[in-house]
């Protein structure tokens, strides 16, 4: 849990880097939408996904082994048996409590719109509800549903702008990114980036619903009423309100002349990063998959009795290291090593490592395993052959 919580908050960092130092100034505010929205969601499932990045396997290359595992309850026989909170335990303890927290914030302010909405009288139109607040909220958006304050005094053209305004949020389906944001801050409350990208966010629903009623107004006359405007802030933060994003900021954008059409390929700067991290942070393995012998002149390296049998052995030998195990530290470490011709082991190396306990305790238990290895052979002689264990260390078993 706490490896995929790393790996996905470096991954909402990058991915926001892009959009911070390349995107951001850029009047594509559709594209940018879709981009904080896209990589946001490919930062939560990159350590999700399981690739495989090599080539077929053939003797002469290095293999990957299928994956063994671990758990918290096969530790070091040092570890004391009266230790009943470690501080992995404590720290997703605390965790969790937060996210139940966020989560509770959350259901609040859902069961506070909620109830506005079925205390309101509600008129259905051809694309959207339409409720009168009577001065009690100021205007806003919510899904459908436009709220309205019919005690402002507005000329029939402000009345429009701010309508078609509200109306572009509802059409666009703003208030669904919102809601997802909303929940990835369940998850990861500790990220700042993720607060980050809600605010860009919103700042792109502002954007794009301006831009809607600057085809049917100037620029002037719309940044007119936008200052001059007497609507209040409320703590509604799922909603869109008028004033709700710092006016300043659209004064700006709605100012910036467009930027070049050839511009817009810059959202695939995201390609080479994605490409980087999916590499980096996904569950695949380094190296091609084990595949059985194709006859006796040609097979891939093995071991006597079977990997089955061995992995039995090796289970029984291996042990979470103490330090790693109260840190909370899980996650697969692989281990690439070479069965010589001769049979024996050599050129042990850690391809993608966890911590130094867990990466030398692999290696010391397949050391440690007593095994007859057997050489790969290609045109009859036997070679060397590369290959490849993965060991996942989880914690699961001790939660």
């Amino acid at each position: 849990m706490f490896n995929y919580l790393a790996e996905s908050s470096v991954c909402l960092i990058l991915f926001y880097a892009v959009y911070y130092f390349f995107l951001r100034n850029d009047t594509f505010f559709q594209r940018n939408r879709f981009y904080l929205l896209f990589s946001s969601m490919i930062a939560l499932l990159i350590p999700l996904m399981e690739f495989n990045f090599s080539q077929q396997a053939s003797p002469n290359v290095a293999v990957t082994l299928k994956t063994i595992s671990v758990s918290a309850t096969a530790v070091e026989h040092t570890i004391q048996s009266k230790v009943t909170w470690s501080t992995s335990a404590l720290v997703m303890s605390v965790y969790l409590l937060v996210c139940l927290l966020v989560a509770t914030r959350f259901g609040l302010r859902m069961y506070r719109l909620v109830q506005i909405i079925r205390k309101s009288k509600i008129q259905v139109r051809t694309d959207h509800k339409w409720i009168n607040t009577q001065g009690k909220l100021p205007t806003f958006s919510f899904m459908r549903y436009l709220f309205w304050d019919n005690t402002k005094e507005l000329t029939p053209a402000e009345r429009k702008k701010i309508i078609n305004h509200e109306l572009t949020h509802i059409r666009d389906l703003h208030s669904w990114d919102v809601m997802y944001m909303e929940l990835v801050k369940i998850i990861f409350w500790f990220n700042p980036i993720v607060y980050f990208y809600e605010r860009s966010l919103k700042y792109h629903h502002e954007f794009i619903a301006d831009a809607a009623v600057l085809k049917e107004t100037s620029t002037k006359d719309y940044g007119k009423l936008l200052v001059q405007s007497l609507f209040k802030q409320m703590n509604l933060h799922l909603a869109h309100n008028f004033n709700q994003i710092e006016i300043k900021r659209r004064l700006v954008m709605m100012e910036k002349l467009r930027t070049p059409g050839y511009k817009f390929l810059k959202v695939f700067l995201l390609l080479p990063l994605l490409a980087l991290v999916l590499f980096a942070f996904s569950n695949g393995s380094p190296g091609a998959r084990f595949t059985a012998p194709v006859n006796e002149n040609y097979r891939f390296a093995s071991v006597e009795g079977g990997l089955d049998l061995f992995y039995q052995k090796m289970s029984k030998e291996i042990k979470y290291p103490i330090d790693a195990k109260r840190k909370g530290i899980e996650g697969r470490v692989f281990v690439q090593f070479k069965i010589m011709a001769n049979g024996k082991l050599s050129q042990f190396k850690i391809l993608k490592g966890l911590s130094k306990a867990c990466d030398k305790e692999a290696i010391r238990a397949i050391k440690a395993v007593p095994a007859n290895w057997l050489p790969a052979k290609m045109d009859g002689q036997q070679i060397g052959q590369k290959i490849t264990i993965p060991v996942m260390f989880s914690l699961e078993q001790d939660k």
